[in-house]
Order: C-alpha cells, then structure tokens, then sequence
C-alpha cells in the first residue's frame, strides 16, 4: 500500500475537512489528515456504491466516525446499517469493511488508528463468511 502524505502537520494544525474531500468514479478516496508517532488520523471519500473491502488490522484498533452518508459497516460476525453521526469501535485483527449504499448521495468517514505501525491485511471474503 502507497504511503500517504498527511495534510496536517506540525506547520498546518488547523483546516477544513472539506479541503481533503475527494470522490472519483472508480474507486474510493482514501487520505491521511495527521499523523503522529502513535496515530493514523484518516478521511475515506466513499461514492455511491463503493466499498473499502474486507480487511484487517493485526496490531491496531481502529474508530469510525460516519460524517455523512449511509451505508453498511461490517466489523467481524456484525453488519451495522451506518449514517452521518454513527460511531464505530473495530478492534485489533478483526475483518471489517465499509460500504455506501445510498444511491446518489457521497460517504464521508474519519477514522483514527492506533498504535502504530497500522499494517492493512487484505481478507478474503469466503474464509470470513465460511
């Protein structure tokens, strides 16, 4: 996976999250806001349709905040039905996914990892389920 260059720093504490939003057709946005020595602070720009597919995190917990949107939230066995507002807790090394789907309105999620380093492994769908 690429590594992401934040778009805070110690030099830009302080910007509108409407700065990084991004939505492209084929594929969802995925973009870091800070980063710290313990702490991924990330936005995922989720267009109609789209998913952040199933995956893990091994040594890291993860928190979902849905700013706007709706959608489907998978974290473990779970399916939460998710909306602007909505809270979402993924411990270390449980499969989760996201998905939007509304129709025609965007996804908006925020979410903090920690601690670091935050390594993503890909799940295959079929071992999740089976």
């Amino acid at each position: 996976m690429k590594t992401m260059i934040p778009i805070g720093s110690e030099h830009k504490k302080h910007f509108s999250l409407r700065e990084a939003e991004e939505f492209r057709e084929r594929f969802f946005i995925r973009k870091r806001l800070f980063e710290t020595s313990d702490m991924h602070f990330n936005v995922y720009c989720i267009a109609p349709g789209q998913q952040n597919p199933l995956h893990r995190h091994p040594l890291c917990d993860e928190i979902l905040y849905f700013v706007e949107g709706v959608g489907q939230c998978v974290v473990g066995k779970e399916s939460y039905a998710v909306k602007s507002g909505d809270l979402v807790l993924v411990p270390k090394d449980v499969p989760h996914s996201i998905r939007n789907t509304h129709t025609s309105q965007n996804m908006v999620c925020i979410l903090a990892q920690s601690p670091l380093p935050c390594e993503h492994v890909p799940v295959d769908t079929r071992e999740h389920l089976g």
